[in-house]
Protein backbone atom coordinates (compact mmCIF):
# COMPACT_ATOMS: atom_id res chain seq x y z
CA UNK A 1 0.00 0.00 0.00
CA UNK A 2 1.38 3.13 -0.59
CA UNK A 3 0.72 5.54 2.19
CA UNK A 4 0.77 9.51 1.84
CA UNK A 5 1.18 11.50 4.99
CA UNK A 6 0.63 15.23 5.20
CA UNK A 7 1.99 17.14 8.55
CA UNK A 8 3.12 20.67 9.04
CA UNK A 9 5.95 19.55 11.37
CA UNK A 10 8.01 16.60 11.21
CA UNK A 11 11.25 15.81 12.78
CA UNK A 12 13.78 17.12 13.52
CA UNK A 13 11.41 19.90 13.47
CA UNK A 14 10.68 20.22 17.49
CA UNK A 15 7.06 21.08 17.13
CA UNK A 16 5.23 18.81 19.49
CA UNK A 17 2.89 17.42 16.68
CA UNK A 18 5.99 16.21 14.65
CA UNK A 19 5.67 12.98 17.42
CA UNK A 20 2.94 12.23 16.11
CA UNK A 21 3.69 12.07 12.54
CA UNK A 22 6.62 10.46 13.07
CA UNK A 23 5.07 7.78 15.03
CA UNK A 24 2.39 6.77 12.42
CA UNK A 25 5.01 6.89 9.41
CA UNK A 26 7.22 4.99 11.09
CA UNK A 27 4.80 2.36 11.81
CA UNK A 28 3.12 1.96 8.43
CA UNK A 29 7.02 1.53 6.98
CA UNK A 30 7.84 -0.93 9.73
CA UNK A 31 4.21 -2.57 8.05
CA UNK A 32 6.23 -2.99 5.02
CA UNK A 33 4.26 -0.27 2.94
CA UNK A 34 5.71 2.30 0.91
CA UNK A 35 5.44 6.06 2.68
CA UNK A 36 6.08 9.23 1.58
CA UNK A 37 5.80 12.56 4.13
CA UNK A 38 4.87 16.00 2.53
CA UNK A 39 6.03 18.53 5.45
CA UNK A 40 7.01 21.91 5.86
CA UNK A 41 10.96 23.02 5.03
CA UNK A 42 12.74 24.22 8.11
CA UNK A 43 14.48 27.12 8.16
CA UNK A 44 17.96 27.15 6.31
CA UNK A 45 16.98 23.89 4.58
CA UNK A 46 16.98 23.52 0.46
CA UNK A 47 16.81 20.13 -0.61
CA UNK A 48 13.41 19.31 -1.76
CA UNK A 49 14.03 15.73 0.07
CA UNK A 50 15.14 14.99 3.70
CA UNK A 51 16.03 11.20 4.16
CA UNK A 52 14.48 10.50 7.79
CA UNK A 53 15.66 6.78 7.60
CA UNK A 54 13.18 3.65 8.25
CA UNK A 55 12.16 3.17 4.75
CA UNK A 56 10.20 6.85 4.52
CA UNK A 57 10.59 9.25 1.75
CA UNK A 58 10.53 12.73 2.75
CA UNK A 59 9.24 16.06 0.63
CA UNK A 60 9.49 19.21 1.73
CA UNK A 61 8.06 22.27 0.70
CA UNK A 62 8.66 25.81 1.12
CA UNK A 63 5.05 27.71 2.57
CA UNK A 64 4.02 30.80 1.38
CA UNK A 65 4.56 33.42 3.82
CA UNK A 66 1.92 34.54 6.20
CA UNK A 67 1.08 38.32 6.13
CA UNK A 68 1.46 38.10 9.58
CA UNK A 69 5.56 38.15 9.19
CA UNK A 70 5.42 41.58 7.13
CA UNK A 71 3.23 43.12 9.98
CA UNK A 72 5.49 42.41 12.85
CA UNK A 73 8.29 43.57 10.55
CA UNK A 74 6.83 46.67 10.05
CA UNK A 75 5.78 47.26 13.58
CA UNK A 76 9.16 46.66 14.67
CA UNK A 77 10.80 48.77 12.54
CA UNK A 78 8.17 51.60 13.59
CA UNK A 79 8.94 51.21 16.92
CA UNK A 80 5.17 50.33 17.81
CA UNK A 81 3.98 49.91 21.61
CA UNK A 82 7.56 50.15 22.35
CA UNK A 83 7.62 46.42 23.04
CA UNK A 84 11.61 45.58 24.03
CA UNK A 85 13.53 42.83 23.19
CA UNK A 86 12.71 41.63 27.43
CA UNK A 87 9.23 41.59 26.59
CA UNK A 88 7.22 38.40 27.08
CA UNK A 89 6.68 36.40 23.14
CA UNK A 90 3.61 37.11 21.22
CA UNK A 91 2.03 40.39 23.62
CA UNK A 92 -1.79 40.17 22.54
CA UNK A 93 -2.77 44.12 21.63
CA UNK A 94 -3.97 45.90 24.27
CA UNK A 95 -6.83 46.93 21.75
CA UNK A 96 -8.03 46.01 18.35
CA UNK A 97 -10.42 47.44 16.22
CA UNK A 98 -13.45 46.19 14.15
CA UNK A 99 -11.58 46.34 11.16
CA UNK A 100 -8.39 44.85 12.37
CA UNK A 101 -9.79 42.09 14.26
CA UNK A 102 -12.18 41.15 10.90
CA UNK A 103 -8.73 41.09 9.21
CA UNK A 104 -6.84 39.19 11.47
CA UNK A 105 -9.88 36.41 11.73
CA UNK A 106 -9.65 35.79 7.93
CA UNK A 107 -5.65 35.51 7.77
CA UNK A 108 -6.57 33.26 10.90
CA UNK A 109 -8.70 30.97 8.62
CA UNK A 110 -8.65 27.89 9.85
CA UNK A 111 -5.08 29.39 11.03
CA UNK A 112 -1.44 30.97 10.53
CA UNK A 113 -0.71 28.22 8.56
CA UNK A 114 -2.65 28.86 5.37
CA UNK A 115 0.63 29.25 3.19
CA UNK A 116 1.49 25.74 3.67
CA UNK A 117 -1.62 24.75 1.79
CA UNK A 118 -1.36 25.33 -1.92
CA UNK A 119 2.47 23.71 -1.97
CA UNK A 120 0.94 20.81 0.21
CA UNK A 121 -1.59 20.02 -2.55
CA UNK A 122 0.85 20.18 -5.60
CA UNK A 123 3.51 17.66 -3.95
CA UNK A 124 0.60 15.48 -2.97
CA UNK A 125 -0.44 15.44 -6.77
CA UNK A 126 3.31 15.29 -8.12
CA UNK A 127 3.85 12.39 -6.05
CA UNK A 128 0.48 10.66 -6.96
CA UNK A 129 1.81 11.56 -10.47
CA UNK A 130 4.86 10.33 -10.92
CA UNK A 131 4.85 7.45 -7.68
CA UNK A 132 1.63 5.81 -8.63
CA UNK A 133 -2.02 6.27 -7.15
CA UNK A 134 -1.85 6.46 -3.49
CA UNK A 135 -3.79 4.15 -2.04
CA UNK A 136 -4.07 5.91 1.84
CA UNK A 137 -4.16 9.49 2.26
CA UNK A 138 -3.19 10.77 6.14
CA UNK A 139 -2.95 14.16 7.62
CA UNK A 140 -2.64 14.76 10.77
CA UNK A 141 -3.28 18.41 12.72
CA UNK A 142 -3.29 21.07 14.11
CA UNK A 143 -2.27 22.92 12.13
CA UNK A 144 -5.65 22.43 10.08
CA UNK A 145 -4.30 23.89 7.07
CA UNK A 146 -3.12 19.97 6.73
CA UNK A 147 -6.86 19.08 6.73
CA UNK A 148 -8.26 21.70 4.23
CA UNK A 149 -4.82 20.33 1.76
CA UNK A 150 -5.94 16.89 2.73
CA UNK A 151 -9.49 17.71 1.44
CA UNK A 152 -8.72 19.59 -1.70
CA UNK A 153 -6.40 16.57 -2.48
CA UNK A 154 -9.66 14.08 -1.90
CA UNK A 155 -11.69 15.69 -3.74
CA UNK A 156 -9.06 15.93 -6.59
CA UNK A 157 -8.05 12.06 -6.59
CA UNK A 158 -10.78 10.11 -4.70
CA UNK A 159 -8.21 8.75 -2.56
CA UNK A 160 -9.07 6.87 0.84
CA UNK A 161 -8.38 9.90 3.06
CA UNK A 162 -7.78 9.18 7.08
CA UNK A 163 -8.04 12.91 8.76
CA UNK A 164 -6.81 12.34 12.64
CA UNK A 165 -7.54 15.12 15.13
CA UNK A 166 -4.91 15.82 18.08
CA UNK A 167 -6.75 18.77 19.22
CA UNK A 168 -10.51 20.45 19.07
CA UNK A 169 -11.02 22.63 15.65
CA UNK A 170 -13.83 24.50 16.53
CA UNK A 171 -14.28 24.14 19.84
CA UNK A 172 -10.93 25.23 20.92
CA UNK A 173 -11.25 27.68 23.65
CA UNK A 174 -7.17 28.82 23.48
CA UNK A 175 -7.90 30.52 20.11
CA UNK A 176 -7.72 33.96 20.90
CA UNK A 177 -10.80 36.46 20.91
CA UNK A 178 -8.73 39.26 18.75
CA UNK A 179 -8.70 36.53 15.65
CA UNK A 180 -11.91 35.58 15.88
CA UNK A 181 -15.29 36.91 14.42
CA UNK A 182 -18.86 35.60 13.92
CA UNK A 183 -18.31 35.55 10.33
CA UNK A 184 -14.64 33.38 10.71
CA UNK A 185 -16.60 31.24 13.50
CA UNK A 186 -18.55 29.88 10.96
CA UNK A 187 -16.49 29.63 8.19
CA UNK A 188 -14.05 27.50 10.97
CA UNK A 189 -17.21 25.14 11.53
CA UNK A 190 -18.51 24.76 7.67
CA UNK A 191 -14.79 24.16 6.92
CA UNK A 192 -14.57 21.74 9.71
CA UNK A 193 -17.70 19.63 8.75
CA UNK A 194 -16.43 19.23 4.87
CA UNK A 195 -13.42 18.02 6.72
CA UNK A 196 -15.29 15.40 8.73
CA UNK A 197 -18.25 14.10 5.80
CA UNK A 198 -15.34 13.77 2.94
CA UNK A 199 -12.85 11.82 5.63
CA UNK A 200 -12.99 7.90 4.99
CA UNK A 201 -11.79 7.75 8.29
CA UNK A 202 -11.84 9.82 11.58
CA UNK A 203 -8.85 9.28 13.65
CA UNK A 204 -8.80 11.13 17.50
CA UNK A 205 -6.33 10.52 20.28
CA UNK A 206 -8.33 10.65 23.02
CA UNK A 207 -11.78 9.38 24.12
CA UNK A 208 -13.37 12.74 24.46
CA UNK A 209 -12.40 14.03 21.56
CA UNK A 210 -13.65 11.06 19.51
CA UNK A 211 -17.37 11.41 21.16
CA UNK A 212 -17.08 14.95 20.47
CA UNK A 213 -16.05 14.75 16.63
CA UNK A 214 -18.79 11.27 16.38
CA UNK A 215 -21.52 13.76 17.63
CA UNK A 216 -20.91 16.41 14.69
CA UNK A 217 -21.57 14.36 11.99
CA UNK A 218 -23.83 11.09 10.73
CA UNK A 219 -21.05 8.71 9.93
CA UNK A 220 -21.96 7.14 6.63
CA UNK A 221 -22.06 3.65 5.93
CA UNK A 222 -18.09 3.29 4.76
CA UNK A 223 -16.87 5.86 6.98
CA UNK A 224 -15.05 4.82 10.11
CA UNK A 225 -14.01 6.57 13.53
CA UNK A 226 -11.16 5.26 15.91
CA UNK A 227 -9.33 6.30 18.90
CA UNK A 228 -5.85 5.92 18.48
CA UNK A 229 -3.41 7.76 21.66
CA UNK A 230 -0.15 8.74 21.60
CA UNK A 231 1.60 6.42 23.55
CA UNK A 232 4.29 5.55 25.77
CA UNK A 233 6.97 5.31 23.59
CA UNK A 234 9.17 4.10 26.45
CA UNK A 235 7.89 1.91 29.62
CA UNK A 236 10.66 1.47 32.35
CA UNK A 237 10.35 -1.24 33.99
CA UNK A 238 8.80 -1.81 37.67
CA UNK A 239 11.02 -1.85 40.22
CA UNK A 240 10.62 -1.16 44.26
CA UNK A 241 10.92 1.98 45.85
CA UNK A 242 12.97 3.52 48.43
CA UNK A 243 13.07 6.33 51.13
CA UNK A 244 13.94 9.51 49.90
CA UNK A 245 16.80 11.40 51.67
CA UNK A 246 17.67 14.86 51.24
CA UNK A 247 16.60 16.53 48.14
CA UNK A 248 13.06 15.87 46.41
CA UNK A 249 13.03 16.87 42.70
CA UNK A 250 9.79 18.13 41.44
CA UNK A 251 9.98 18.39 37.34
CA UNK A 252 7.43 20.40 34.60
CA UNK A 253 8.37 19.83 31.59
CA UNK A 254 7.28 21.76 28.14
CA UNK A 255 5.51 25.03 27.12
CA UNK A 256 3.01 26.41 29.36
CA UNK A 257 0.16 28.11 27.33
CA UNK A 258 -4.14 27.87 26.45
CA UNK A 259 -5.35 28.33 29.70
CA UNK A 260 -2.57 26.15 32.01
CA UNK A 261 -1.31 27.70 35.57
CA UNK A 262 1.54 26.90 37.42
CA UNK A 263 0.21 29.43 39.95
CA UNK A 264 -2.42 27.10 42.09
CA UNK A 265 0.61 25.19 42.38
CA UNK A 266 3.46 27.24 43.06
CA UNK A 267 1.16 29.24 45.81
CA UNK A 268 0.86 26.17 47.43
CA UNK A 269 4.10 25.28 47.06
CA UNK A 270 5.04 28.77 49.01
CA UNK A 271 2.17 28.10 51.95
CA UNK A 272 4.17 24.79 52.70
CA UNK A 273 7.16 26.65 52.79
CA UNK A 274 5.55 29.52 55.38
CA UNK A 275 4.38 27.21 57.46
CA UNK A 276 7.61 25.09 58.30
CA UNK A 277 6.00 21.80 56.66
CA UNK A 278 9.50 22.27 53.85
CA UNK A 279 13.02 21.73 55.95
CA UNK A 280 15.51 24.00 53.87
CA UNK A 281 16.63 22.74 50.83
CA UNK A 282 14.19 19.68 50.82
CA UNK A 283 12.23 20.08 47.32
CA UNK A 284 13.76 21.89 44.41
CA UNK A 285 11.11 22.33 41.41
CA UNK A 286 12.64 22.65 37.94
CA UNK A 287 10.91 24.23 34.69
CA UNK A 288 11.59 22.67 31.20
CA UNK A 289 11.27 24.32 28.08
CA UNK A 290 9.54 27.85 28.26
CA UNK A 291 9.71 30.00 31.10
CA UNK A 292 6.47 32.30 30.10
CA UNK A 293 3.03 31.71 30.85
CA UNK A 294 0.09 33.93 30.03
CA UNK A 295 2.76 36.81 29.47
CA UNK A 296 4.52 36.32 32.97
CA UNK A 297 7.55 34.72 33.70
CA UNK A 298 7.87 31.58 36.26
CA UNK A 299 10.96 33.43 37.46
CA UNK A 300 8.72 36.50 38.77
CA UNK A 301 5.92 34.66 40.15
CA UNK A 302 8.24 32.17 41.99
CA UNK A 303 10.18 35.75 43.30
CA UNK A 304 6.85 37.71 44.71
CA UNK A 305 6.56 34.49 46.43
CA UNK A 306 9.58 33.97 48.10
CA UNK A 307 10.59 31.01 46.28
CA UNK A 308 13.39 31.82 44.02
CA UNK A 309 15.79 29.51 45.70
CA UNK A 310 13.54 26.51 44.95
CA UNK A 311 12.51 27.07 41.46
CA UNK A 312 14.78 27.33 38.16
CA UNK A 313 13.48 27.37 34.75
CA UNK A 314 16.10 25.03 32.72
CA UNK A 315 14.97 26.28 29.20
CA UNK A 316 14.64 23.87 26.11
CA UNK A 317 16.48 21.01 26.57
CA UNK A 318 17.02 18.18 23.65
CA UNK A 319 14.53 15.09 23.54
CA UNK A 320 17.25 12.57 24.82
CA UNK A 321 18.23 14.75 27.71
CA UNK A 322 14.76 15.61 28.74
CA UNK A 323 13.21 11.85 28.76
CA UNK A 324 16.84 11.41 31.60
CA UNK A 325 15.53 14.70 33.68
CA UNK A 326 11.87 13.34 34.01
CA UNK A 327 12.80 9.78 35.11
CA UNK A 328 15.38 11.03 37.74
CA UNK A 329 12.58 13.47 38.71
CA UNK A 330 10.90 12.70 42.27
CA UNK A 331 7.82 14.00 41.48
CA UNK A 332 6.42 15.19 37.86
CA UNK A 333 3.94 18.48 37.38
CA UNK A 334 1.23 18.59 34.80
CA UNK A 335 -0.84 21.16 34.37
CA UNK A 336 -4.29 20.88 32.27
CA UNK A 337 -6.54 23.17 33.20
CA UNK A 338 -9.56 23.84 30.92
CA UNK A 339 -8.75 21.14 27.93
CA UNK A 340 -11.43 18.65 28.94
CA UNK A 341 -10.89 16.77 25.60
CA UNK A 342 -7.24 16.80 25.52
CA UNK A 343 -3.93 14.92 26.51
CA UNK A 344 -0.38 16.50 26.31
CA UNK A 345 2.24 14.44 24.98
CA UNK A 346 4.05 14.74 28.03
CA UNK A 347 1.59 12.79 30.48
CA UNK A 348 3.17 9.93 28.16
CA UNK A 349 6.68 10.46 29.07
CA UNK A 350 5.51 10.43 32.59
CA UNK A 351 4.22 7.43 32.53
CA UNK A 352 6.51 5.68 30.98
CA UNK A 353 8.91 7.06 33.40
CA UNK A 354 6.41 5.05 35.91
CA UNK A 355 7.13 8.51 38.47
CA UNK A 356 4.21 10.13 40.14
CA UNK A 357 1.96 12.62 39.15
CA UNK A 358 0.71 15.59 40.37
CA UNK A 359 -2.30 17.04 38.22
CA UNK A 360 -3.98 20.17 37.97
CA UNK A 361 -6.91 18.68 35.87
CA UNK A 362 -10.13 18.97 34.95
CA UNK A 363 -12.44 17.01 37.20
CA UNK A 364 -14.28 15.35 34.18
CA UNK A 365 -11.13 15.87 31.72
CA UNK A 366 -9.46 13.08 29.77
CA UNK A 367 -5.87 13.83 31.88
CA UNK A 368 -7.50 12.88 34.84
CA UNK A 369 -9.53 10.29 33.98
CA UNK A 370 -6.79 8.71 32.96
CA UNK A 371 -4.56 9.02 35.77
CA UNK A 372 -7.28 7.72 37.84
CA UNK A 373 -7.62 4.57 35.54
CA UNK A 374 -3.62 3.79 36.16
CA UNK A 375 -3.75 4.64 39.49
CA UNK A 376 -1.05 5.45 42.10
CA UNK A 377 -1.11 10.00 41.04
CA UNK A 378 -2.07 12.72 42.77
CA UNK A 379 -4.82 15.40 41.16
CA UNK A 380 -5.76 18.63 42.01
CA UNK A 381 -9.01 19.28 40.66
CA UNK A 382 -11.15 22.02 42.12
CA UNK A 383 -9.51 26.27 43.00
CA UNK A 384 -9.59 25.77 46.51
CA UNK A 385 -5.82 26.94 47.25
CA UNK A 386 -6.22 24.75 50.47
CA UNK A 387 -6.82 21.65 48.35
CA UNK A 388 -4.15 22.09 46.17
CA UNK A 389 -1.92 22.66 49.51
CA UNK A 390 -3.13 19.36 50.80
CA UNK A 391 -2.75 16.99 47.75
CA UNK A 392 0.93 18.41 47.30
CA UNK A 393 1.67 18.19 51.17
CA UNK A 394 0.21 14.62 50.48
CA UNK A 395 2.25 13.63 47.47
CA UNK A 396 5.56 14.77 49.08
CA UNK A 397 5.00 12.62 52.19
CA UNK A 398 4.31 9.87 50.20
CA UNK A 399 7.25 10.12 47.86
CA UNK A 400 9.52 10.46 50.96
CA UNK A 401 8.22 7.49 52.40
CA UNK A 402 8.10 5.55 49.55
CA UNK A 403 4.56 4.66 50.30
CA UNK A 404 3.85 2.12 47.53
CA UNK A 405 1.90 2.92 44.60
CA UNK A 406 -0.38 0.59 43.21
CA UNK A 407 -0.60 1.13 39.09
CA UNK A 408 -2.26 -0.87 36.90
CA UNK A 409 0.25 -2.61 34.33
CA UNK A 410 -2.39 -3.91 31.74
CA UNK A 411 -3.56 -0.29 31.04
CA UNK A 412 0.15 0.74 30.68
CA UNK A 413 1.11 -1.95 28.23
CA UNK A 414 -2.28 -0.93 26.29
CA UNK A 415 -1.14 2.80 26.08
CA UNK A 416 2.23 1.76 24.80
CA UNK A 417 3.57 3.61 21.18
CA UNK A 418 3.64 -0.10 19.59
CA UNK A 419 -0.06 -1.07 21.11
CA UNK A 420 -1.70 2.22 19.76
CA UNK A 421 0.37 1.97 16.44
CA UNK A 422 -1.04 -1.72 15.76
CA UNK A 423 -4.58 -1.07 16.69
CA UNK A 424 -4.04 2.20 14.07
CA UNK A 425 -2.77 -0.05 11.37
CA UNK A 426 -5.70 -2.90 11.81
CA UNK A 427 -8.47 -0.23 11.46
CA UNK A 428 -7.03 1.57 8.42
CA UNK A 429 -5.77 -1.62 6.85
CA UNK A 430 -9.41 -3.76 7.54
Amino acid sequence: MRVLLLSHCFPPDGEVGSLRAAKVSKAFAAAGHEVHVVTSRLAGESQAIRAPGDGITLHTVRALPHPRKAYLLAKSWLGRNGTSHLSPPDVPPTATSVLTRYLFSLLWLPDEHQGFIPPAVWACWDIHRRCGRVDLLYTTAPPFSAHLAGLIFKRMTGVTWAAEFRDPWTDNPAKPARLRTRFSDAVDRRLERLCLRNADHIVAVTDAAHDLLARKVTPQPSQQFVMVLNGIDRLTPPGPSDRIPGLLRIVHSGSIYHRRDPRPFLRALASLHRRGRLGEGDVQVEFLGDHWFHHVSIEQVALDLGLSARVHCRGWVPQDVHLKVVEQADLLLLFAQHEPAQVQNKLFDYLGARKPVLAFADADGESAQMLHRVGGHYLVTEEDPSVAETVLEKALCDVRTARSRHTNEEVLREWTTEHQMKRLLAALQA
